[in-house]
């Protein structure tokens, strides 16, 4: 009993409070942090800045005008090709290109005359009255339109033709003379009256024309142009082109003494609807070579067809 009294004892000395344990190492904390308080305390104003920071660069407003001098170098390398000519083409080394740009178009010397030129808004729509002298015959031609294995019309102007040289590929030119050309639009201008005699009525609808006497008035198309204005001629509802109706005649010109009057509605030829540009220049051109021409003419309402006798 007296050895378990004495272990007892022995353990109860042993044994420590939880507190006693940590507390010298709590007491080196409180110390160090107080001595790192102090020194940071006493160094603070030794860390602070003796001057103000520096200003930051003025920011400086965007603009969206450009100053001419920026632009210059594009102007001088002419890289939208302002001029209109094209660069020419990029070739291999030691490779020489032959020139681009095209010569000036020149006077045609080809066998061929441009008689008349209707210019519509539309290019493809413009029509070119040309006499090619090796047939005899006045024809009409557009754009692209290749005339007797000669040329190619190119572009047709008021009082001239661009055509291409078929032979040589050339651009080429023919033109009216210069007391030929029209004014479309322009009123009707006086022309010179006829001969009584030079056209016989053979009966109301009948009528006799010399060769001679029509290649006299017939021989310029500008002259017969201006004599008389026509529009296209419409049927009420549908808007369909029957025909050109004469609108004003000159007294004393051509067209009177052919038996037409103003407002009449020129319909057909021989046979064949006249409804567009193009038809009533080949009527034009059967006028000079034929020996006969039967004319669908509407008067008030009612049509009628007018025949003329072309005694060879």
């Amino acid at each position: 009993m007296l050895v378990l009294n004495m272990i007892r004892s022995a353990q109860k000395k042993n044994r420590q409070p939880f507190g006693n344990r940590w507390l010298p190492y709590l007491v080196f904390l409180f110390i160090g942090y107080t001595v790192a308080d102090s020194l940071i305390v006493g160094t603070r104003d030794l860390m602070l800045p003796n001057q103000a920071p520096p200003a930051p660069p003025p920011t400086i407003a965007s603009s969206n005008i450009i100053e001419h001098g920026l632009l210059q170098p594009i102007v001088r390398r002419n890289i939208f090709r302002s001029e209109g000519d094209d660069p020419p083409p990029l070739q291999a080394k030691g490779v020489i290109s032959a020139p681009t740009r095209e010569d000036a178009p020149v006077l045609s010397s080809l066998p061929i005359n441009l008689i008349g030129t209707l210019v519509h808004s539309n290019p493809s729509k413009s029509l070119a009255a040309i006499e090619v002298k090796s047939k005899n015959q006045i024809l009409s031609y557009t754009e692209k339109r290749e005339i007797e294995t000669l040329a190619t019309v190119e572009k047709i102007e008021r009082g001239k033709v661009f055509i291409r040289n078929s032979n040589n590929g050339r651009m080429e030119y023919i033109e009216l003379k210069a007391n030929s050309k029209v004014v479309f639009g322009a009123a009707v201008k006086p022309a010179v009256s006829m001969a009584k005699g030079e056209v016989k009525q053979l009966a109301e609808n009948q009528f006799e024309i010399s060769r001679k006497v029509l290649d006299k008035y017939t021989g310029d198309l500008s002259s017969i142009l201006m004599q008389a204005r026509a529009v296209p001629a419409k049927r009420p509802g549908t808007g369909e082109v029957y025909g050109f109706r004469l609108l004003e005649i000159q007294p004393g010109s051509i067209y009177t003494e052919l038996g037409l009057k103003a407002m009449d509605v020129i319909c057909g030829v021989n046979g064949s609807p006249v409804t567009s540009p193009q038809q009533a220049m080949e009527f034009y051109s059967a006028l000079k070579s034929s020996s006969g021409i039967e004319l669908c003419v509407e008067r008030d309402g009612k049509q009628n067809n007018h025949k003329y006798v072309i005694p060879q």
